[in-house]
């Protein structure tokens, strides 16, 4: 039986920048085991966003805090799902063939269509977050490393790899509906404390996760590793003008 906490540090390590890789599995397998783990992984990084949010709070203007927030988050995954939302963009954007499409994803190179997603969406979260006071800020951020986190289960378990060889391959066929149970369970426990906000997050997070489940599979025939670093952004960002229209109204 694997080991809860090495589980955990394997899914990190996936995940993240944080130095747990000592104590993390290096086989396939046990890393789509962990996969289940990846909503609790983004909680680890809201915490880490939050924190910094905080302390720009204490020292900065208000208006840097949504920023601090979005810096820290990328600097503790590396820009892992910044880089998958690039790619996507360009492939699908430059691409008229699903194997050109794909190419295209290939190229560390960002065009045109990388820019315009990346300013869209960072441009989108950050106006999303300033227009919250802090406690909605944090809430937000936890709504939003949380459930993007989560956009990989269903993905993963419902469509196939697109590339026929490629390293994360054996990864993403091993998440299935084990692992999309127990991290939506695991998911659930962390935002249910936040009430109606969770909810309307998560449905806008479902939303976001069946488009691009239509979407991908329409342009690709399945799912890579950019795609869901790309959906992660959209949930992400999905959650935050969730969280920004909630406070227009109340």
């Amino acid at each position: 039986m694997s080991n809860p906490l090495r589980l955990f540090a394997t899914a990190a390590t996936f995940l993240t920048r944080l130095p747990l890789a000592r104590w993390s599995y290096a086989q396939p397998a046990e890393l789509a085991r962990a996969a289940a783990l990846f909503p609790l992984v983004g909680a680890v990084v809201a915490a880490i966003a939050a924190a910094a949010a905080w302390a720009a709070l204490q020292w900065l203007p208000p208006g840097l805090a949504p920023w601090a927030a979005l810096a820290a988050a990328v600097v503790a995954t590396g820009g892992f799902h910044e880089d998958g939302l690039a790619d996507t963009a360009d492939g699908l954007g430059g691409g008229f063939t699903r194997e050109r499409k794909l190419e295209i994803m290939r190229d560390s190179r960002i065009g045109s269509y990388a820019g315009l997603a990346l300013i869209a969406v960072l441009s989108g979260k950050y106006l999303a977050l300033a227009t919250l006071h802090p406690a909605a800020l944090f809430a937000a951020l936890w709504l939003g490393h949380v459930l993007a986190r989560w956009s990989v289960l269903p993905l993963a378990a419902l469509l196939p790899y697109a590339r026929e060889a490629a390293a994360n391959k054996p990864v993403a066929e091993g998440m299935g509906w084990p692992q999309l149970l127990g991290g939506t369970l695991i998911t659930g426990l962390l935002i249910a404390p936040l009430g109606l906000p969770a909810l309307y997050a998560a449905l806008a997070a479902v939303a976001v996760v069946l488009l691009a489940a239509l979407y991908f599979r329409a342009q690709l025939g399945g799912i890579t590793g950019d795609t869901l670093g790309a959906a992660n952004q959209l949930v992400e960002l999905s959650c935050y003008l969730v969280m920004s229209g909630v406070a227009r109204w109340n």
